[in-house]
């Protein structure tokens, strides 16, 4: 098969993959195969699986020696040619959870994007020295529809600019995003959980449910649900749960309540993981917050989803009492920004409880 040729397997092709390999259909319906392993980049394994060809190609990408699988087109010093320096810098490795692949592809659009709507220059072929303010508020104003979204786009065009000036100082000088304002529009926020959500949702599920596990891992631990979809007893220690957040990199260390640990002691002992599918198998992180959701609607709570509990969890702790830092370990939360939100609610909420008693008319003796 030629380098250029696209694989369409039939059902000739193993069910089974080496180790680290994984199918991908593209846009014509051809199966590609990948070879994907934590800390290496993706790379595309051409030819039959079990071949001695592909077997080959697979033992020097599974020992470190293969390069990616499209070198880079761009020319240096223009845009393109700097976002893909940018992705491969220390920094954007150590970004955790899906905003790797979330930065990625709102930079690869960019490059897409003609300059103008008749010229036939891309943005990616741009001199990083034309990339002005008046580019960057071209490509914001392109998902103008979508403010959220171009919103994104131009943030993360400022971290590129950003890395930039450090990483490459003569060639890059300013950060034209500085000079671009952001689109305003009206952020709609999670509804928290309420207390009364919360016994709805355990009045509807017994214990020993799934559904009712899921919660209590939610509820007592105050991890999302990209974390909470692969918790299992290993993430218990000596009485305490311990996990790495996946969104953030923050460490999360609290004890395991005895509520917790009532539900957990109900489930599969046998499983790395608390929350499995149907099929015996870890949920996906989309498919884990469908189900989650779903599940909300069976219970009659139909504006209430998995993203919400945290805030709930964290209203519930701050109207107790909770102070900042407690809150930032309990959820953790790197900075004081967030927990100061459910602080001040619950502090402006006591005030107004002890206050209102003290509007009082003077009544003039008769």
């Amino acid at each position: 098969m030629g380098s250029g040729q696209s694989l369409n397997m039939g059902t000739t092709m193993p069910r089974r993959l080496p180790l680290y390999c994984c199918e991908d259909t593209d846009r014509h319906g051809n199966i590609r195969i990948y070879f994907r392993r934590k800390g290496q980049p993706k790379v595309r394994l051409r030819g039959m699986p079990w071949t001695p060809e592909f077997m080959a190609r697979y033992e020097r990408v599974l020992n470190g020696n293969a390069a990616p699988t499209q070198a880079s087109k761009s020319k240096p010093e223009t845009w393109r040619w700097l976002c893909e320096q940018y992705m491969a810098c220390a920094e954007f490795k150590k970004l955790r959870g899906t905003t790797p692949a979330t930065r990625r592809r709102i930079l690869e659009s960019t490059w897409k994007e003609p300059i103008s709507p008749e010229s036939k220059l891309l943005f990616g072929e741009m001199p990083i020295a034309k990339m002005t303010q008046v580019a960057v508020r071209v490509l914001r104003d392109r998902k103008a529809e979508f403010k959220s979204a171009a919103n994104d786009r131009r943030k993360v065009i400022g971290y590129v600019f950003g890395w930039g000036i450090e990483a490459h100082p003569h060639i890059v000088l300013t950060n034209p995003v500085r000079d671009v304002a952001r689109l305003k529009h009206k952020v709609t926020n999670v509804p928290p959980w309420s207390e009364t959500d919360f016994r709805v949702f355990m009045q509807k599920y017994e214990r020993g449910s799934k559904e009712r596990r899921a919660m209590a891992l939610h509820l007592y631990t105050g991890a999302r649900g990209c974390d909470v979809r692969h918790f299992g007893p290993q993430h218990m220690r000596d009485g305490r749960f311990v996990f790495t957040q996946q969104k953030t990199g923050g460490d999360v260390d609290v004890p395991v309540l005895e509520e917790l640990a009532r539900e957990l002691a109900l489930a599969p002992q046998d499983a790395l993981a608390f929350i499995l599918t149907e099929y015996g198998k870890t949920f996906s992180q989309k498919g884990y917050g469908n189900w989650f959701n779903e599940k909300c609607r069976d219970a009659g709570l139909k504006n209430r989803t998995a993203h919400g509990i945290r805030g709930g969890a964290a209203t519930i702790a701050a109207n107790n009492g909770a102070s900042v830092h407690q809150l930032m370990s309990m959820f953790g939360w790197l900075s004081e920004s967030m927990a100061i939100r459910y602080t001040k609610q619950a502090n402006r909420k006591s005030l107004a409880d002890s206050g209102m008693p003290l509007i009082k008319l003077e009544q003039n003796a008769s």
